[in-house]
């Protein structure tokens, strides 16, 4: 296998009959000789899965054909969600027991030409499973499946997964699956490990992880608002996150954008809203014209740098779609017998999203426009002890606001702005990509993210804001840093380019 010499079997080809034996399926090489394993006799992967993820690497679509990760046995119906550990099937002469979730490698990553696959199946629970034999004989193509017997009927595929990858720490679950007997030893002595030594493994590799989601709803909130309602394909449930919290979404065109949450979490589904931009550079204006119900996304965990303090009275101040944080933000300080004021900058106050989610706490919600404005001045001029001010927005909006509340304590004053402000004397500026020979101008109303992108050098990115990290890169020359996530040592290697900028006419950075 390229790049190197890596002995694999991946590379499969359609028979209509094999004979399988207690160690493997004759003339079959998907176990290296010297390894031969009896729990893995025989690799069974769901054929539906091919579809989603031609949609998520369309680049590699032609891949994805029944055979192309490698397994023995394709059946209609059958997946990691209705087929458990300890199942035993009768397929033609053979008999066979499930017993051990397959999982991926790097391999995968190589077959299917894209770097992040292996982790993506494991995150979503498209891996496949093998079965040990328990006779010996001949499957013919069409041969009728019948589940003879059924001893573990609350351990699917999917949960085992779920708590060998995601949720390690519950030890009642961790010494039930150690326990459990038909599940193969390679993965009870991971449970048996991690009972022993009171530890669990880092399944990440350093890669953030990501959920599979499929757009369940769109509602029109305005002409220019979409909220969306995003749930996980494989049905597990999603993760729980505090008011203030984001998700990244990974868009069908390249590009990620971060997205406040905008409810609390019902149903199993996560809510964002997007408005349009007007200068939108593809993510706002991909999601309005091309999104479509059922659209499969890959999303970030929820993430939170805007979390609220628990304070005798909340104020927030919104402009625009810098309400979405806010929605879940003033249920939370209801729940917890808080005071609070919305302060709300819309378009038209007879007319504006999230009108009717809001029609609840009507008493402290204050909306205001062009024709009858917010004077942030005179609101936030008397700053009363335990009162704490949020505000999210446009730059512009965000400085008002922080400007007004100057006299405040800094730990009661809390932001979010959703683009980067550029300085005023932001100036034009090269960066040479090491290694490369490549020069990229950086006009001086541009960020350096989107020039490096606009240039075809894609950066993974979250909040866009500088306080995150994940776009981070390291760098020679000389920074203008105006990041809130890097420590004093850290800026004197790495830089984040949503904000920052080179100080003088030229700069070099090392891609990640």
């Amino acid at each position: 296998m390229f790049p190197q010499k890596i002995n694999t079997a991946i590379d499969k080809h359609q028979v209509t009959q094999i004979n399988v034996t207690l160690s493997g399926i004759s003339g079959d090489e998907h176990v290296y000789e010297e390894c031969i394993d009896e729990d893995r006799v025989i690799l069974q992967c769901a054929p539906e899965h091919y579809s989603s993820l031609k949609a998520r690497f369309p680049d590699s679509s032609h891949l994805f054909v029944n055979g192309g990760f490698g397994e023995n046995l394709t059946a209609e119906g059958m997946n990691e969600h209705n087929m458990c550990i300890g199942d035993i099937l009768q397929i033609g002469e053979v008999k066979l027991e499930l017993c051990l979730p397959r999982q991926p490698c790097f391999k995968l990553n190589h077959r299917f030409e894209q770097p992040s696959i292996s982790r993506h199946v494991q995150d979503n629970a498209q891996t496949g499973w093998f079965y040990r034999a328990l006779s010996e004989g001949i499957i013919n193509q069409g041969d009728n499946i019948e589940l003879l017997e059924r001893p573990n009927p609350e351990w699917t595929i999917a949960k085992v997964q779920h708590y060998l990858y995601v949720e390690t720490d519950n030890k009642l679950l961790t010494k039930k699956l150690a326990e459990l007997e038909p599940l193969a030893d390679e993965v009870k002595d991971v449970f048996k490990h991690r009972l022993a030594s009171n530890s669990a493994e880092d399944w990440n590799d350093g890669e953030a992880a990501l959920l599979e989601v499929r757009v369940v709803k769109i509602i029109d909130e305005s002409d220019k608002v979409k909220r969306l309602l995003l749930s996980r394909t494989d049905l597990s449930p999603l993760p729980a996150f505090t008011a203030g919290a984001h998700i990244s979404l990974h868009l069908g065109n390249g590009l990620t954008r971060a997205y406040s949450l905008c409810a609390s979490l019902n149903n199993d589904c996560y809510e964002v809203a997007v408005g349009l931009a007007p200068d939108s550079r593809g993510g706002s204006k991909y999601i309005h014209e091309q999104l479509k119900l059922r659209d499969v996304l890959q999303i970030s965990e929820p993430a939170n740098l805007f979390t609220m303090t628990r304070a005798k009275k909340q104020v927030f101040a919104a402009a625009g779609i810098g309400i979405t944080p806010f929605l879940v933000m003033i249920e939370e300080a209801a729940a917890n017998n808080e005071q609070f004021e919305l302060h709300y900058c819309v378009d038209d106050t007879k007319n504006y999203p999230f009108q009717s989610q809001l029609a609840q706490y009507q008493d402290n919600v204050f909306t205001y426009s062009l024709d009858q404005p917010l004077d942030i001045n005179a609101l936030l001029d008397n700053h009363q002890r335990g009162t704490h001010v949020y505000t999210c927005g446009s730059p512009g909006f965000t400085r008002l606001v922080k400007e007004a509340a100057q006299h405040w304590s800094l730990d009661n004053v809390h932001y979010e702005n959703f683009t980067a402000e550029l300085a005023a004397d932001a100036s034009e500026f090269i960066v040479n990509i090491q290694g490369s020979g490549l020069q990229i101008n950086v006009p001086a109303d541009q960020s350096m993210l989107n020039a490096l992108r606009d240039n075809g050098i894609d950066i993974n990115s979250g909040c866009e804001t500088g306080r995150c990290g994940a776009c981070r890169v390291d760098y020679q020359g000389e920074v203008e840093h105006k990041d809130s996530i890097l420590t004093k040592s850290e800026k004197k290697q790495c830089m984040i380019p949503c904000v920052s900028r080179a100080k003088g006419a030229e700069l070099t950075i090392s891609l990640p």
